[in-house]
This record gives structure tokens, sequence and C-alpha cells, in this order.
């Protein structure tokens, strides 16, 4: 299960474009519920304006408004996140990309005798 802030989401909407809505639960937390607004990018989700909730109910409501308000203003279809799989094999492409090409011995300079 992905996790947030230490509260373990429990659904998540996404729309075209890579925006979406999350709702987590940490019931150690003082406010137990949460729902957030996210960006998912090649480099992970990255969230941000949350609604604390002290009950599941009220929590529930907001994710289904906010989700509902999103669609409503901007028009975007849900879509299907990628599985965790291919995330895992795009991140492992960015890291070597990243690290950049080494050298091979051919491709060194001649530094002549030393």
């Amino acid at each position: 299960m992905e996790k947030n802030a230490g509260y373990t989401i429990r659904r998540s909407v996404l729309f075209e474009g890579g925006s979406g809505f999350a709702l987590g639960e940490n019931p150690k937390a003082p406010a137990p519920f949460v729902t957030w607004q996210f960006n998912d990018t090649d480099r992970g989700r990255s969230y941000f304006w949350g609604h604390y909730h002290a009950d599941k109910a009220t929590a529930e409501l907001d994710f289904n408004s906010r989700v509902a308000d999103h669609k409503r203003l901007y028009g975007q279809r849900e879509v299907t996140p990628r599985p965790i799989a291919q995330q895992m094999q795009e991140a492992a492409k960015l890291a070597e990309a990243d690290r950049g090409q080494t050298a091979s011995k051919r491709n060194v300079p001649d530094k002549g005798d030393r």
C-alpha cells in the first residue's frame, strides 16, 4: 500500500494530465482521515492541499466532492494509474539516464607514454 506522511492511501483517482485526489487513513493521527490533491509524475506523486477529517464518512464525502468538482471544472477524464512495476521500470531508466554514459576504454583519449 502506498503511504504519505504516515497515512495509508485507501483510494485515489487519477485524471488525464497527471493530477488526482487521494483518501488516506492513519488511525493514530489526531485527524485520522485526509484527502489530498496530488500530481503524478515520472518521479512519483507529490501530495498537497490536504483536508483533514475526524471521521471516515466526512472524508469520503470530501473526496467524492473534490473528484466531482475537478471533473466539472476541468472536464478531465479519469485514467487508470500505471502499475507499480511499470513505475519502477521507468524510475530505473530515469536513474540510469541521470548517471550518464560511462566512457568505454575505447573512447578514452590516449594519454601517451608516461
